[in-house]
């Protein structure tokens, strides 16, 4: 007996759900092992890559290496670099597009990222966390946009799959 069945659930939702919690979308398809699978796999790659090359590993856009806001100026006043120029702060941080694939988990890695990387106060001259270097920061940042790419994949085949009514 198998435990698919036909579902009337919307692609949107199923690509959003997939995004939000990795193998929801296949969940909601009544594909419950293929979404335990996808979403294990992809928690446990995101994870690998911080444990490999720590949460500093993620390079946020819109933050500089200090963990401050990166500020530009139009002559007259300041604006964040993210709203300013969003493009050019991606371009310049191209690995955060994967990373954030892997839904809500990478926010908040990049939140604590960025926290890690402010001074100390203890410690000023210092940030909290040490950053990865070399091949470590290498393997540990393509842990992470694997994790995402995957993501990414699964809510592709989910959404499609919904679409199709043929889970």
């Amino acid at each position: 007996m198998s435990t698919e069945h036909s579902s009337t659930v919307p692609s949107p939702l199923v690509a959003l759900a997939g995004w939000v919690v990795p193998g929801a979308g296949y969940m909601l398809l009544g594909q419950i092992g293929r979404g335990l699978t996808i979403g294990i796999t992809i928690l446990l790659l995101f994870a690998a890559g911080l444990l490999i090359a720590g949460v500093r590993v993620i390079d946020v856009p819109g933050y500089d290496a200090s963990g401050q806001p990166v500020m530009v100026s139009d002559g007259v006043n300041q604006h964040w670099a993210l709203w300013a120029a969003p493009l050019a702060e991606i371009r310049d941080k191209p690995w955060a597009v994967p990373q954030l694939l892997s839904g809500p988990v990478s926010i908040a890695a990049a939140a604590w990222s960025v926290y890690e990387s402010r001074p100390d106060v203890n410690t000023p001259d210092e940030p909290r966390g040490a950053a990865s270097h070399g091949r470590v920061s290498e393997i540990g940042s393509l842990y992470l946009s694997v994790a995402g790419l995957l993501n990414l994949m699964a809510i592709i085949d989910s959404s499609h799959r919904a679409s199709q009514g043929n889970p």
